[in-house]
């Protein structure tokens, strides 16, 4: 169970992240020149750009869960 809660925390976090970048100001401004390419932005922004942050994200979360269950113990608890 912590290792999912871990995958969704980094899936969460990562697609906040991703949101914060300027990349949809890239995307409105080489693909946005009318009001009828708003639409293609909105595709590109759900269909690609959420999908990859949330994936990547669910993929270090898990990372980190494993990386922290494989870490040495100094002997302190």
């Amino acid at each position: 169970m912590k290792k999912i809660l871990s995958g969704i925390f980094g899936a969460v976090l990562m697609f906040v992240i991703g949101n914060m970048l300027p990349i949809t100001n890239l995307y409105s401004h080489f693909i946005v020149n009318n009001h009828d390419d708003e639409n293609t932005l909105v595709a590109i922004v759900v269909l690609v750009e959420w999908p990859i942050f949330i994936i990547l994200g669910a993929i270090i979360g898990v990372l980190a869960y494993n990386y922290c269950l494989t870490k040495l113990s100094k002997g302190r608890s």
